[in-house]
């Protein structure tokens, strides 16, 4: 353990970047955006790091939006910030601080060198911070 962050190794390789770990931390107990390119399997994701809570919260409108504005509509969107509220990285009786996703809001895929894979604008992604190879702060610019 480092300033209480989980560094179990394999191959002598932490799983999980305490950095990282510490500012997903941040972002799951008070909101705030922060602009990140991450690493994962070779492609890069740059994106907004934002908190569990407004990862679901904000998710709950594109799967409400099929339904007519009623009560289906409704029940998505309740089912969504109930799921954000009970995940356990953002509860007070969490014990460790050792969360295992990161989420991003308007985040575009680039290949290695930079190239865009998709036209998208930006998404809502969720990965495993276990995955992530390596990350710097800022968004990629073209």
């Amino acid at each position: 353990m480092v300033n209480g962050q989980n560094v179990s190794t394999t191959d002598g390789a932490p799983l999980k970047d305490w950095f990282l770990q510490f500012l997903v931390n941040l972002a799951n107990k008070n909101r705030f955006d922060l602009e990140v390119t991450l690493t994962v399997g070779g492609t890069l994701i740059s994106g907004t790091l934002v908190g569990v809570r407004q990862y679901f919260d904000e998710l709950s409108a594109h799967f409400a939006s099929p339904f007519d504005s009623g009560k289906n509509s409704e029940e998505v969107r309740e089912t969504f910030k109930k799921i954000g509220d009970q995940c356990s990285c953002v509860s007070p009786s969490e014990k460790t601080e050792t969360p295992s996703y990161i989420h991003l809001k308007n985040a575009v895929f680039s290949d290695r060198q930079g190239k865009p894979i998709s036209d998208s604008s930006g998404i809502w992604w969720r990965g495993r911070l276990s995955e992530v190879q390596g990350f710097t702060p800022g968004r990629l610019v073209k």
